[in-house]
Parts: C-alpha cells; structure tokens; sequence
C-alpha cells in the first residue's frame, strides 16, 4: 500500500473523534491546533478537559458512544477505539470519508504522521503506519537540526512573496528565492538563535541590488 502525502486545511471543519485511549488527549489538542471544528464521541469520565474545553466552544461533547449515522456531513474522522474501527470504516467508505483508525492500519484510510512545526513550517513523517515509535523518534532527532528560529524565517519569506513576485521573468524569480533561501540556511547554521534576523538583513540589501521592483 502506498501512502500519498497531503496537508489538509481542517479550518472550520468538521472533524469526529472517536476518543478511547492513551492518545485521545494528544490527537484532540492536534486537530484543534489544526482549527477543525471538532465532535467527541465519548460516554465515559472526562479525562481530557473535554467539558472545559466545551464550555470555551473549543469543541461539542457527545457524551454516548458511535451510532450508525454520526459520520455525516463530517470532512475527517479519527478514532482511537479499535473495538469500532470496523463499523466506522464501512460507514466511511460508504460517505467518501477518511478514517485515521490510530494504530490499526487494517482499518485506516488515511494515517496521522508525527510533526513537527517551526512557525509556518510544518515536518510530517511517517512510516505508512509500519512503525509509529520510529517516525517519533525521527521527529526528535529533526527537532534537533531545525532550530525554533527557521519559523521566524519561513514568515519572513512569505511576507516577501508580494515584492518578489512583481519580478516579470520567472527564472529570475527561482534564482532570487534559491539564493535567499540558501542564504537563510547559511546564518540559521552559524546561529541558530539570531540567524533569522541577520538574515533578514542581508535580505533587504539583496532585494536592494536585484532589481527597482523589489523595494
């Protein structure tokens, strides 16, 4: 089986989590990070903050377990309770929707990979749902080479889009970008703390010599 990748904008959208399980709370705090509009199946204790969490309209608590029928009009479900997963596929098959079954890759459509986010930047790895803890650990040793500033960075270039963009021929667009990405990795790797904003520096005086567009 193979996986294709693809970042999903959850904003505003309907998403059902079928929670049960260790990761409820961490795949919970993932989608609303995400800004999806989020319903909890779950008819046991709150063990996630959930009627806390209801009360700030960060989500809708249905407190009762899956019922045939609860996956309309839903863009996304995730479950985390594999006695389910085979009903919760067969109603996501019949409605076009994706069903991330967490660790039961039998059951699942679509698969939740580890990330890792630097500001606008966001990492995804996954194993095609093969070995989990590996993908993990993978994020961890990244987490290592990617420093906290790169997403100070990464805003700073999509601010520039506008300017740059005003550049007529698209070759000499490419080069620029390549040129000022290169030179972002440059200070970011003599130091990682103040990089970005001495890159942005060198930016501006770059954008100064390219052309009269780009002031």
């Amino acid at each position: 089986m193979g996986y294709f990748p693809l970042m999903l904008d959850l904003t505003g959208r309907p998403v059902l989590l079928v929670a049960g399980g260790a990761e409820t709370g961490a795949k919970l705090q993932a989608l609303l990070e995400a800004g999806a509009r989020v319903t909890v199946l779950w008819p046991g204790e709150d063990l996630w903050g959930l009627g806390e969490k209801e009360e700030r309209g960060l989500l809708r608590w249905e407190r009762r377990g899956y019922r045939e029928g609860d996956l309309k009009g839903q863009f996304l479900v995730v479950s985390l309770d594999r006695a389910l997963n085979p009903r919760l596929r067969r109603e996501a098959e019949a409605r076009g929707v994706f069903l991330v079954a967490v660790d039961d890759p039998q059951n699942a459509s679509a698969i939740l990979p580890a990330i890792l986010r630097r500001g606008p930047l966001v990492v995804a790895l996954s194993t095609s749902g093969a070995a989990p803890a590996l993908a993990v650990r993978l994020r961890e040793r990244l987490a290592l080479l990617l420093p906290e500033a790169l997403g100070e960075a990464v805003a700073h270039l999509k601010a520039l889009r506008p300017r740059i963009a005003q550049i007529p021929g698209f070759e000499e667009r490419k080069r620029l970008w390549y040129r000022i990405a290169d030179l972002v990795l440059e200070e970011l790797d003599l130091d990682p703390l103040e990089g970005a904003q001495k890159a942005r520096v060198r930016i501006e005086a770059l954008l100064k010599e390219v052309v009269p567009w780009t002031r």
